[in-house]
């Protein structure tokens, strides 16, 4: 008996709960969308490469001795500046807050970037770069896969063929920019 008033008592109270917990679901016309969704941390995270591109290739267009480096790092300064427009644009709407600086670890790799000389600082940057449109091609294909918003799956779709391109260039560059190995002695004869 006391099992069966408990439960007839709970129910009345849990209802109205479960009901409220999904209320902001069902009001919704689209995807919710907020810093922690996965279409609003890849917007987030866009920012940081965005601005990681810009700011890095910013120090090789002061620095660089090699005029193939420091065109590579202008075209990425002005395809990255466009797309963190288009993530801003995408952004704001939906109230996904963008960071305004690096994250630490970036800021450390443009830092290092900017107390390196030629031409270790062409091979590191392009390293940098390599590295950073790996990471952001992934980044890409996570939310081509996971992302619920249409409209920055879009986003993320459009994106792929730049970025692809970049890390193309990049190697290239990379191989013919490499310091030549050193010789290495001819075997002694016996």
């Amino acid at each position: 008996m006391l099992r069966t008033l408990k439960a007839k008592h709970l129910i009345p109270l849990l209802v109205p709960a479960v009901l409220a917990s999904c209320a902001p679901g069902m009001m919704a016309t689209g995807p919710v969308m907020n810093a922690t969704s996965i279409d609003g941390l890849f917007l987030q995270a866009a920012t940081g490469s965005n601005l990681f591109e810009i700011q890095s290739s910013q120090v090789i267009l002061t620095k660089s001795d090699s005029a193939a480096v420091k065109a590579y790092a202008q075209m990425l300064i002005d395809h990255h500046t466009a797309a963190q427009n288009q993530v801003a644009t995408a952004a704001a709407p939906r109230a996904v807050p963008l960071p305004p600086a690096l994250p630490p670890e970036l800021q450390l790799k443009v830092n290092t970037l900017a107390s390196l000389s030629a031409p270790a600082l062409d091979q590191v940057y392009l390293q940098e770069q390599v590295l950073a449109h790996q990471v952001t091609l992934s980044l890409l294909q996570n939310e081509q896969t996971a992302g619920k918003d249409p409209g920055v799956v879009a986003l993320a779709v459009d994106q792929v063929p730049v970025i692809t391109q970049h890390l193309q260039e990049a190697q290239a560059l990379l191989t013919s920019t490499a310091p030549p190995a050193p010789a290495t002695p001819a075997p002694a004869a016996p």
